[in-house]
């Protein structure tokens, strides 16, 4: 089973703080192992110090003064001299054994069993050793200080690590407590309302940067589906014109016997349209590719016009509208290939036939890095107020009238222009139309 990120994270301190007081614990109970023991040894030291100055060597021998605090001292301190053993407190034949041999050898510190330690001090006299002096100090209650200072320690560690323990769980809530919001408000803004942000300001530590990084990537969502719905809202809008002949078509068909030429006819209107929604889903798939890997195939801009007027000669010959290319002094090379310059020219051609009252013309002309491509049709008109709006998804200009249609074409013509790098404008004038596409030239 996963933990939480908050139990992980107290874990995490609580391992921290036991290591950190694990090391902390052993090197304090090793440096008071030692300074009990020197603290053992000092006190022995002490004790045959004290013994050392109430000897004295007169005439070839040693001898012990008396004094009031012999009593104290006998019960710890040896006396020798060579083997002779002047003085001596009770003790055990082992340990006398040990004393004495002491008292013939050159080591100073000695061990005992039975939590002893004896203690040497030589009595010189002309530079010459005259006798020894070995204390004897018990070690049992500096062993014990030692085992109460470790176990007290351990206490105090387990202590500190259950308020760690309860400390860190409150932080680690409070701090967490705003990502688990964010979190949350997130998850129901990305169902609900892609257009909230949390708006915290540049990212200025941890936190801040969660809320920049989530605003992002609400805002990504939001473009997504914005992009997905217009993708939607463009299919349906150019393959609505061919979906509808193709019904009729079919209608008319169904509708009475009809000879195998007007059949054939029939049938070539639908292959007709048919081949249209093909090269409109296939354009608007080419457009969501190129915002991520743009293409670089060119196409003359004179035959790009000539694909797109084909597209719609049979409808303006049906409106009584002549449709005319007027080419540039001098050729111009489209950075775009054919299919996605037609489908840019397309919607405004469509719009050009709809509103013209008997002429479309295509007049193209290089400017600078992009060859123009200008649509003029001697319909009413753009206003000045609206030659923006137009390219707003939804929007139609006063002309429309009772012309069906959803507004959108413009708007995607413009998305696509932009799309190769170019643009679409609308430029007002009463008394005639005039669009200019403005696309990369090579």
């Amino acid at each position: 089973m996963r933990r939480r990120l908050s139990v992980r994270l107290v874990l995490a301190a609580l391992g921290a703080v036991a290591l950190g007081l694990t090391v902390l614990t052993l090197l304090f109970n090793v440096l008071l192992a030692g300074r009990l023991s020197a603290d053992a040894t000092q006190e022995a030291k002490t004790a045959a110090q004290a013994e050392l100055a109430n000897l004295n060597y007169e005439h070839g021998r040693l001898s012990v003064e008396e004094t009031p605090q012999d009593g104290q001292l006998s019960e710890r301190v040896w006396v020798l001299e060579g083997k002779r053993v002047l003085e001596r407190p009770p003790a055990s034949a082992t340990v006398l054994a040990l004393a004495e041999g002491m008292a013939q050898s050159r080591a100073s510190v000695h061990e005992v069993k039975d939590d002893l330690r004896l203690v040497s001090q030589v009595f010189s006299v002309d530079g010459h050793r005259r006798g020894t002096v070995v204390a004897e100090v018990s070690l049992v209650p500096y062993e014990h200080t030692q085992h109460l200072a470790l176990i007290s320690s351990l206490v105090l560690d387990l202590v500190i690590l259950l308020m760690v323990a309860v400390v860190a769980r409150q932080i680690v809530g409070v701090a967490l407590r705003p990502v688990a919001r964010m979190t949350a408000q997130a998850a129901q803004w990305s169902e609900q309302d892609l257009d909230r942000r949390f708006a915290l300001g540049p990212a200025r530590d941890e936190l801040t940067a969660l809320a920049a990084t989530l605003d992002a990537l609400l805002g990504r969502l939001g473009a997504s589906l914005r992009h997905e719905q217009r993708f939607t809202a463009e299919i349906a809008h150019e393959v609505r014109t061919p979906l509808a002949a193709l019904r009729t078509e079919a209608e008319l068909a169904l509708r009475r016997e009809r000879t195998s030429q007007e059949l054939r006819g029939a049938i070539t209107e639908v292959l007709f349209h048919a081949q249209r929604i093909s090269q409109v889903v296939d354009t608007l798939m080419a457009a969501a590719e190129r915002s991520t890997t743009p293409s670089s195939a060119t196409v003359s801009a004179i035959d790009a016009a000539e694909a797109a007027v084909g597209d719609f000669r049979r409808q303006a010959a049906s409106r009584g509208i002549e449709m005319q290319i007027r080419p540039a002094e001098q050729p111009i090379e489209v950075n775009t290939d054919e299919r996605m310059a037609a489908r840019i020219l397309a919607p405004v051609l469509e719009n050009a036939i709809r509103y013209g009252h008997s002429k479309v013309s295509i007049e193209l002309a290089h400017d600078g890095p992009h060859a123009v491509f200008a649509v003029l049709d001697d319909g009413p008109g753009v206003g000045a107020q609206e030659a923006e709006r137009l390219f707003e998804p939804g929007v139609r200009g006063r002309s429309a009238g009772a012309w069906p249609g959803a507004g959108l074409g413009l708007s995607l013509a413009r998305r696509l222009a932009r799309s190769t790098g170019g643009d679409i404008t609308a430029c007002p004038a009463v008394g005639s139309g005039r669009f200019e596409i403005r696309l990369p030239a090579s």
